[in-house]
This record gives structure tokens, sequence and C-alpha cells, in this order.
């Protein structure tokens, strides 16, 4: 399947707030006591130490990001510029890191809120909490852009009037508790001191490189070329200053030691100048501080895993985008299903161990990056260009390099297990994707048969028309005519053939007749003659019998009246047959050539069948196909956005957009109108010969064949009409129809299977 683009929906407020929130997380909640402990008031220079070190960094991705704005962050630039294992491993790594960071910020949103809900189960709130961020991802990027806006607006609030009161209010900062411990440096020798900077760093640089958010979802983000490089800048200045800031009120309010020996420093702090009121208000500032870090964490490893589906090193079916919402829903479920299971262990350091090495890992290569592909492609665009080219991002990659040689050694040991599984993974992908592919076209084949229930001859000849018309599409597939005879209860079953023998001549001749015309046209066929005590417990039997049956194709006579539709044949079978199911309502197809084809298309598995059988159906004659959309007439549309989505969901049945495929989008409140509309509109070009639609999602209710709206399209339309259903299991069905609530926007809009 071709890759698909995001769409650009976060401007500069959005990725300004995607950036902050990524990089401002709990962490200063929580590491900012342990760090004073090591440093003492040396801690403001440490982190002003940090932020200059990781500004090295921010430089190279404003850089990478602007020029190269795709999905994937520092991932996608190491796959751009080199190819192998490597750029395997720093996806692999990153993509575990963001989601284990994820996890771990649902985990210490589950223990914040514990201080307000003392009993409240760890694991179960953090999947909870896991969960509703990825139903904010999967509604798209301009919901997490404003749920992101939210809550870094209101940490920067918090941590803004933190600063602020602890200096104006009485109980607030003091010069004395500031120097409490006897000056600014706490360790004897400039070395020790140096070095245990240098130490703390190393705890406290993941503080900082929240910004490669922005890098990761650039492909989502308007105008890059300007707004990439001021969010990724602006949101490093302003961490710096509210960490020293946040760190020099803190020193001045509580002792070294108190902040070092709290679980929760900020709140402690608070609880000074604030009175009773301090610890719940910063409780309530970490809980936010772990959401936004989620929000933006969630959205990295989603898009990491886009990236690596992109450039085959994972499941192609992960680069698919939702053709409404566009977001990577594949990517969404699977990563928040792992990040859920990782959540549910409840395990904070483990977490935060695999997420520390994940977040180095990728930082290190990402700057080397910038290097080979300024080599590789000198004349790309580049909005913004580093200075000191190459001395920086040679001297950004060491950082991180050093700023690796102090984090804990636990973090190293489980990075070298996350690498060595990932090279087993990337060794085995290739065999792996090769098996799932023969397994996959092995069930395909075997499901080759097209089964065709005939018992009218006024219908048969149309039925079988369509039927080798569909044969001749698909290789390998057959043709199985089938004539069902209803015994009656008093003939034993097993003298039921005799009763064939003697008294269904008419029907033999009907079958062999039908026979007779698929072999003529190149498509073997052969017969089937069934007693049964019901005609649609006897097709139903036989299609489940035959386990190569993929198809069941039927005909309609008539008007789609509830009278006519509840208890008949054909809804029965319909309703019941655990394969694919086509309805003609023939008005037409055995008088000639099928031409013109018009498929109103909405998405849903449904829609896709129709669009595969219609394309398969004007393909077998020559003709041509017209994608059809329906729009309301009333409210702002972009029509350039809904070609998109039509363009695009017609690539991803087809794999390709042949020349014989045109678009239509068409204005109307009322679906039906607005198909039979089209399928009246005649203008310059011959009318159509037939509408094939899906069926929408009452298909399932006992007076509806298709659903309403294929019903009446099939009684409105001057053509014939093919209606279809595509088999799905019953859970896989419920899953689809509740993601697809979760997601509609709001408004007017059109379900995956409203027009099918």
């Amino acid at each position: 399947m071709t890759n698909r683009r995001l769409v650009r929906t976060l401007g500069l407020a959005h990725t300004l707030m995607l950036g902050i929130g990524g990089t401002m997380g709990a962490g200063v909640f929580v590491l900012i006591g342990h760090a004073a402990g090591m440093v003492g008031p040396a801690l403001i220079l440490t982190f002003l130490v940090a932020g200059l070190l990781e500004f090295f960094t921010a430089l190279d991705y404003a850089e990478l990001s602007s020029s190269y704005p795709i999905a994937g962050g520092g991932y996608a630039y190491v796959s751009q510029a080199r190819e192998g294992f490597l750029p395997f491993s720093v996806g692999w790594v990153s993509w575990f890191g963001a989601m284990f960071y994820c996890a771990l910020c649902g985990v210490g949103f589950a223990l914040s809120l514990r201080i307000f809900l003392p009993g409240l189960p760890v694991s179960a709130t953090a999947v909870g909490i896991v969960a509703i961020f990825a139903i904010i991802n999967f509604r798209g990027s301009e919901e997490v852009g404003r749920t992101q806006v939210i809550l870094a607006g209101l940490l920067l609030a918090s941590l803004t009037g933190y600063v602020l009161l602890g200096l104006a209010l009485p109980d607030g900062f003091t010069w004395a508790r500031f120097y409490e411990g006897g000056g600014f440096f706490i360790h004897k020798g400039a070395v020790n001191n140096v070095v245990k900077i240098f130490q703390t760093i190393g705890l406290i640089h993941v503080l900082y490189v929240g910004f490669e958010v922005i890098g990761t979802a650039a492909e989502e983000v308007k105008n890059p070329g300007r707004n990439i490089p001021i969010a990724i800048m602006t949101t490093l200045c302003i961490c710096i200053v509210v960490y020293c800031a946040v760190a020099f009120v803190s020193l001045g309010v509580v002792s070294v030691e108190t902040l070092k020996n709290s679980s929760a420093p900020l709140a402690q702090a608070a609880s000074h100048f604030l009175g009773r009121f301090g610890a719940p208000l910063m409780g309530l500032a970490g809980l936010v501080a772990t959401l936004s870090s989620l929000n933006t964490a969630m959205i990295s490893s989603t898009r990491i895993a886009l990236a690596l589906s992109r450039d085959g090193y994972l499941p192609s079916f992960l680069a698919r985008v939702h053709p409404r919402l566009k977001t990577p829903l594949p990517a969404i479920l699977l990563s928040g299903g792992l990040i859920a299971a990782c959540a549910a262990t409840g395990r904070e350091v483990f977490l935060s161990y695999v997420a520390n090495f994940g977040y180095l890992y990728l930082l290190v290569f990402a700057n080397l990056a910038l290097v080979w592909l300024r080599r590789k492609f000198p004349e790309q665009k580049r909005p913004f260009k580093v200075p000191f080219y190459p001395a920086l991002p040679i001297v950004a990659a060491g950082t991180c390099v050093l700023m690796g040689a102090f984090i804990e050694p636990e973090a190293l040991a489980l990075g070298g297990g996350l690498l060595a599984l990932g090279l087993i993974v990337y060794q085995l992908r290739r065999p792996v994707s090769r098996a799932v592919e023969v397994a996959v076209q092995t069930v395909e084949a075997a499901r080759h048969e097209i089964l065709v229930p005939v018992a009218n001859p006024l219908t048969a000849e149309s039925l079988i028309k369509m039927a080798v018309i569909l044969g001749r599409a698909r290789e390998d597939s057959t043709l199985a005519a089938l004539s069902v005879v209803k015994i009656p209860e008093t003939t034993p079953l097993e003298l039921a053939q005799d009763f064939l023998d003697r008294r269904e001549n008419r029907r033999k001749a009907l079958l062999k007749r039908v026979a007779d015309y698929a072999h003529e046209q190149g498509v073997p066929a052969r017969t089937l003659l069934r007693a049964t005590r019901g005609i649609s417990s006897g097709i139903l039997g036989v299609a489940e019998a035959r386990s190569g049956v993929g198809l069941i194709l039927m005909g309609w006579r008539g008007q789609l009246t509830t009278q006519r539709v509840a208890g008949s044949v054909v809804k029965d079978v319909v309703y019941g047959a655990k394969c694919d199911v086509a309805v003609l309502r023939n008005r037409g197809v055995g008088e000639g050539d099928i031409k013109q084809v018009l498929v109103p298309i909405g998405g849903g598995p449904h829609a896709r069948l129709a669009l595969r059988l219609a394309w398969d159906i004007a393909g077998a004659g020559g003709g041509s196909l017209t994608a059809l959309r329906i729009l309301p007439e009333a409210g702002k549309v972009d029509m350039k956005t809904e070609m998109d989505v039509l363009h695009q969901l017609v690539e991803d049945v087809l794999g390709e957009i042949p020349e014989e495929v045109t678009f239509s989008l068409r204005r109307n409140n009322s679906i039906v109108e607005g198909i039979l509309a089209e399928s009246a509109q005649v203008a310059d070009r011959a009318s159509y010969d037939l509408i094939a639609i899906g069926a929408s999602e009452e298909w399932f209710l006992k007076d509806r064949l298709f659903g309403s709206i294929p019903d009446r399209v099939a009684d409105g339309a001057d053509c014939s009409v093919l209606m279809v259903r595509r088999y799905e299991p019953a859970p896989v069905s419920w899953l689809r129809r509740t993601a697809d609530k979760i997601g509609k926007p709001r408004g007017f809009t059109q379900s995956p299977d409203q027009v099918s």
C-alpha cells in the first residue's frame, strides 16, 4: 500500500505547547529534590549547563525537522541518511523509549492521583488514562494540539505562580535558607563539584529532550520551515528559565536535606508559603504535568511506529492513515496496547530506565544524521541552518555520549537487551513477512469460489453473467451454480437424492445451461443440486460446507419493501452467511457490456468491497468507474481535503489510481438523492450501467436487505444495482464500529458505511 501523509493541522501555538508540554513534564516535580541533594544550590548552574548542552541538539533538530518535516523525528532523519540495522535500531529503541516514557507518565499520574484518592489502584488507573489519550490521538492531531494547549498552559501557569508566590509571600524565599548548606557549591574541591554537576546532568537531562516530539510530529505542523525552528528554540529557552527559577525558589524555601528526602519536593516547598493549600495545589499541577507528558509521548510513539512501517521495518498495515481523521489508527492501536501493557506493571523505575536509554541513543545518531544528510543531499532546501557546521552537530552528539556515561548502569543494561531484541527482529522481519504473505495468499486463494444460487430462469442469465465477469477478473476463480430444492417433510432425507433424480429435470437443465455458458467464457464451473428442508438453510449449509466459497451472488426482483425483505431467502443469506454476499437488482445487465460503473464511497469495509468488485466489473468490459462522495449542502466543507480523502480510499483498495477511474464530489443533504442525481446525470457521457454500493450499518435489521440507503438506491435507480456486504466476525465488526464512533468528528459527516 502506498505510504500516506498526515495532514498539517498544528499551528505555531499548538507546536510550541506540544514542545513545552513534552519537555516540561512530571520529572521536574520529582527529580528536582534528588538533584538538589546531589549539588545543592549549584543545581541552578546544573540546569543552565544542561540546557546549554541541549541547545546544540535543539539547533540540529531545528534544521533537520524544518528541512525534512516528516513523521518519525530523529529516526526519520537517520533512515534518510543511512540504511541497514543502524536506522532500524534507532527507530526501534526510540519507539520503545517513547512507549515506556508514556507508560511512566501513566503510572506517575496514578501515583499522583492517590494523594487525593488513597485507595485508587495504580495499574488500572494508569491503563485507563492511557486509553483516554489513545482516543484523543485517534481523533486527530488537531485534537491533540488543543488538548496540549490547555495542559501546557495550565502547567506553565502553575510553575509561574509557584515562582512568583514563593518570591513574594512572607514564608517564601530567603537568602539564608538558600545558603544554608554553606555556599553555592557544597562539595570540596573544584573537580568534585564538576563531577557531581555532570552526574546530576546525567539525571536531569531527560527534562530537556521533550522538544524531540516537535520533530516527531513535524509532518502535521503548518509552515514547518518557519514554525518548527521557532517552536524548538522557544521551548528550550522557556524551559531553561522556568527550571532555574523553580530550583532557585525551592532551595530558598526549604533546606537541601528536606528536598532530598521528599518524594514530592515542590509540594513540600509550596506548603511552606501557601499553608495547607500548597501541597494539594502542586499535586494538581503534577497531575497536569503527567498528562501533558503522556499526551506528547503518545503522539511520539505512534508516529515513530508509522515511520518504521513506512520503511518496511514493521508490518505495512501500521502505515495506514484513517481517510477522514488523517490519523495512523493501526499505529495508535498497537502502540496504545503496548503502552497500556507496560503501564499495567506499575514499575516506574524500570520504565524510567528504558525511556532514559531510548532518548539518549536516539539523540546521538540524530545529531550525526545532520552531517550525513548535508553530505548526501547538498541541494536540499534548508529553511534553517545550524551555525558552525560541522563542529556543532559533532559537539552535540559528543555531549549526548558524555551524558550517557553518567546514566544508571541498569539503564545501559536494559538498553543493551532492547538492542539485542531489535537485532533478532531485524534479522527475522523478511522471512516472517514472506511467510505471512504466503499464508495470506494461500487463504485468499482457498476462498476463490463464487457460489451462485439459481432458481428462476428470469434472473439466472444476469446472475451468471455477473458471476462470469467477476470470475474472469479474479485468477483461479471458479463458479458453483447451486439449485436448492425444498423437499416435503414426509420425504426422508435419505431418499432425497431419488426425489431429485425423478422430479427435478427442469432444475438440472437450468444448471447445465448456466455451466455451459460459464465454460464458453473460459471460467470453470460446477453444478450443485441439493435437497433440504429449507431454502435459506440449504444455501448457507452449502456455503459453510464448501470452505472455498468467498462470495455468494444472488438476485432480487421487484421492490425492496419491508414486507418482502423480512423473512425472505435472500435476507436470510445476507444476514447469516460467513462470507461476502452480493445481491444484483438487475435492470439490463444481460443485454450488453457494463461500461460505466458508479460507486458511492464512505470508507468502511462494505464500501471497499463494493469498490473492488466494481473495478473488476468495469475492467472486464473495458469500461470506466466513477467514485462518488456525497457532502452536505450547508456548512463549510474543504473540497480539496474531501477529494484527497476520496483519492486515498480508491488508492488504498486498488493499490493505485487507474486512468479509468474518475472522481465526483456532490453536495446534497440526502445521501440517497445525491447518489440518484449523480446516476441520472448524463451530460456528455453514456449513462451508468451499474451502481455498486456497500451495506450501511442497518444491514443486520430484519426488514432491511442491506440498509436504508442501499435499499432505496436499488429501488430508485434507473440502472442495475449491485449491493454488497463484506463478512466480518462479530468482535471485529463491533470494534470497528466503536472506533468509528469514538473518532467521529462533530457536525455532519458520513460514517464509513453510511455511503458504502
